[in-house]
């Protein structure tokens, strides 16, 4: 049984995207739905435990009974075995679609629905990586920069103003400094001092001129915005664009509990309305930011037995958060700036002044890549879509991003028609594609030039990312690499297998209109999965 907070599980049931991952923490995607409890005597209880573990023991058996019997399918039974699973775990109502191809022998195994759209959840991220692998290619690098322009004096006196000038990159948090999130800006800051500046008459400004300020996507949930994985896009960007927010219980029930920020910084405003609780039963608390402010406000209760929950709430206007942020540090540092954070405008643009580097702060396209996919994090997922508009089509923005996707489908010789595209991460539900697509994405990137890139940044069963507590038994562990999917209603899994005869066969396993809880459906998937790796 997956635990989570209250607060967790109403999300669950708004239908957010579970998959999503943030490092350092395992966002969970099973939930153990409301049931009525019954209080019985510790007599009772014991002779119901005991009858409870003999039912549960039999339960058991006759499913290994089953699975056994799908466990070695032959080239002709393969069929057969995958009606079974349908007919045991199709969850009611739903539409599934299917398509099962064999990369080793070049041939296509199994086909139901391959050819109807189907909404795919975050498997919209394999497309996303996959074109930016083939048209970016796997050297290609993020570079931040840290410019002024003006003069510095010999007293140290920069006459003029610094301006971080973005390039797009997701990287920009304390994901690869060992959890130190404001690690890159302090870098940039000792870089200020190491040129002798102590003073700045001017402003820090906030360059993000590379995409365009189209910030959360039309079709993004309005009433989950202040949510991490509807994370504002920004050519210029820090800390996954969200504030970390740490509560703990105080000492004493009924007072306001603790409230700690990560960065510490001045760019939100906390309201506080968050109570210690001693009763569990009442531990439920929320969190909303109102539409384009950095105001947030918390309420509900916190269990005073809990430990520290952390929270991740995304901000308004990215580019002002990291001026901000970098601003602040400089002033921690001792480094004087007379004017303020902004970003940069119209006229900042065409004034033509000469700019001078201070630093440069670079990052891979393979790093955001494996978080993409490995984690599930939509964020890094559209500030690729929009790398890829800007560097191809010299156009950063989510149409930009698609077009290219579109090209690069195009290519797989599959019609436009065919196929609906609307964001990056897959938390729009206008991205609708059938299966057989899928199938043919992850046979062109199985024997691309980048493929172990591509199949590095997948989950692996039983290892990590989304599908570390699934598959995890042998010998099914770390034979499936694929990518997860959620979001109300859908339920999606696509990627390779490798069997027990070493044979690479591809999968998408596509669910849709899924009443209710979607651990069926990943019980169907989890079981042809099972099914693959046993095929010979």
């Amino acid at each position: 049984m997956h635990l989570v907070c209250a607060r967790q599980y109403k999300a669950a049931c708004k239908g957010l995207d579970t998959d999503g991952l943030k490092t350092g923490c395992e966002r969970p995607g099973y939930f153990w739905p409301n049931s009525e409890m019954k209080l019985i005597s510790r007599t009772n209880q014991t002779r119901y435990k005991t009858l409870y573990f003999l039912i549960i023991a039999f339960v058991f058996s006759c499913i290994l009974c089953l699975e056994n019997t799908w466990s070695t399918p032959k080239e002709g039974k393969l069929e057969e075995g995958i009606n079974a699973i349908l007919q045991k775990y199709k969850p009611k109502g739903s539409r599934v679609g299917i398509s099962i191809f064999s990369i080793s022998k070049n041939k296509p195994l199994y086909k139901t629905n391959s050819n109807k759209s189907f909404v795919v959840a975050s498997n919209m991220k394999l497309f996303t990586t996959a074109t930016a692998l083939v048209y970016l290619g796997a050297d290609f690098e993020y570079k931040t920069k840290i410019l002024y322009r003006g003069s510095i004096s010999s007293d140290g006196k920069l006459d003029g103003d610094i301006v971080i000038k973005g390039s797009g990159d997701p990287n920009i948090s304390g994901r690869f400094f060992e959890g130190k999130i404001t690690a890159v800006p302090a870098y940039w800051a000792d870089a200020v001092r190491k040129q002798g500046i102590k003073v700045i008459t001017g402003d820090i400004i906030a360059d993000d001129s590379i995409f365009d300020r189209e910030f959360v996507h039309d079709s993004w949930p309005k009433d989950q915005l202040s949510e991490w994985y509807c994370a504002p896009i920004s050519g210029l960007s820090f800390n996954d664009n969200c504030i970390d927010v740490i509560l703990k219980p105080n000492n004493k029930p009924g007072g306001l509990v603790s409230i700690q920020i990560e960065p510490e910084t001045s760019y939100v405003e906390i309201i506080n309305k968050c109570k210690t609780t001693t009763l569990k039963s009442k531990h439920f608390y929320s969190f909303h930011r109102k539409p384009f402010t950095n105001r947030i406000n918390i309420k509900g209760f916190l269990w005073s037995k809990t430990e520290p929950q952390k929270e991740w709430i995304t901000i308004h206007n990215p580019p002002l958060y990291t001026a901000t942020v970098f601003k602040e540090i400089l002033e921690q540092k001792n480094v004087r700036v007379m004017g303020e954070a902004r970003v940069i405008n119209e006229s900042d643009l065409n004034a033509g002044h000469k700019l001078r580097k201070l630093a440069v702060t670079t990052s891979s396209l393979t790093q955001a890549i494996n978080v993409t996919n490995k984690r599930s994090q939509g964020f890094y997922a559209e500030q690729i879509l929009k790398t890829i508009g800007a560097v191809v089509k010299k156009e950063g923005t989510f149409s930009g991003g698609l077009d290219v996707i579109k090209d690069f489908i195009s290519k797989l010789k599959i019609l436009e028609d065919q196929y609906q595209l609307d964001d990056g991460s897959g938390l729009s539900r206008e991205n609708k594609l059938p299966p057989e697509l899928i199938i043919r994405v992850l046979r062109h990137m199985y024997g691309h030039k980048d493929a172990g890139i591509f199949l590095e940044s997948l989950p692996v069963s039983g290892i990590d990312g989304t599908l570390k507590k699934r598959l995890k038994e042998e010998p099914y562990k770390s034979r499936i690499r694929a990518k997860t999917g959620y979001i109300r209603g859908t339920s999606t899994l696509s990627g390779y297998v490798k069997t027990l005869n070493e044979e690479i066969i591809a999968f998408s396993i596509l669910v849709n209109e899924i009443e209710g809880n979607t651990w069926q459906a990943k019980q169907l998937q989890d079981a042809l999965c099972r099914l693959l790796v046993n095929y010979n």
